[in-house]
């Protein structure tokens, strides 16, 4: 038990769940589904994934390195999503909070990987090319068209990071709102 009680948030006198700060999808789901939404998106992608890299190591189009590291990359996005859907349904601060630390870090990679692109330190998100560089005119536009890619993927990430943070917004104040930690209680 603690000796100084924690101080209420101004906010959380006035909770209503129902609130524009809870909201997301330009103000058409609450912030808890979206967030919900979010994780089962991200399953689905790490499924696919998961497959493909599987098959692609099952026919040899992979090398085992390759193949060995999305399986990795795309087993740790999957159990990441669940711990995201296990947070919001135990409205557990500690739980979101891991999916948010990963999700930064994350978005900082996939930054790095953009600016990689642009610099062009990275030759390609794909492949790389020869040591002569680009030969056709083609090979240069896919390197343009990755640099949009890659910066989209990280416009979308914030986002999804957003609503997110929203939800992890909406369970401190609830929870400062009742008194009560859900973790607690569980």
């Amino acid at each position: 038990m603690r000796c100084i009680e924690k101080q209420r948030d101004h906010n959380s006198l006035a909770f209503n769940p129902t609130r524009v700060d809870y909201t997301c999808c330009f103000q058409q789901l609450h912030a808890n589904t979206g967030s919900c939404l979010i994780a089962i998106f991200h399953m689905v992608v790490s499924s696919a994934v998961l497959y493909w890299a599987a098959r692609s190591l099952a026919t040899g189009h992979k090398s085992r390195i390759d193949a060995g590291f999305e399986l990795v990359l795309a087993s740790f996005a999957l159990l990441v999503s669940l711990v995201l859907l296990a947070g919001l349904k135990c409205e557990s601060r500690r739980v979101i909070t891991v999916y948010i630390a990963v999700q930064v870090v994350a978005i900082s990679l996939l930054f790095i990987l953009f600016l990689a692109l642009i610099m062009g330190l990275k030759a390609g998100i794909l492949d790389d090319p020869d040591h002569n560089g680009y030969k056709t005119i083609e090979e240069e536009m896919l390197i343009v068209v990755e640099i949009l890619c890659s910066l989209a993927l990280v416009g979308l990430e914030v986002w999804f990071l957003t609503v997110v943070l929203r939800s992890y917004r909406f369970i401190i104040h609830k929870q400062q709102y009742f008194g009560v930690d859900r973790e607690e209680n569980l």
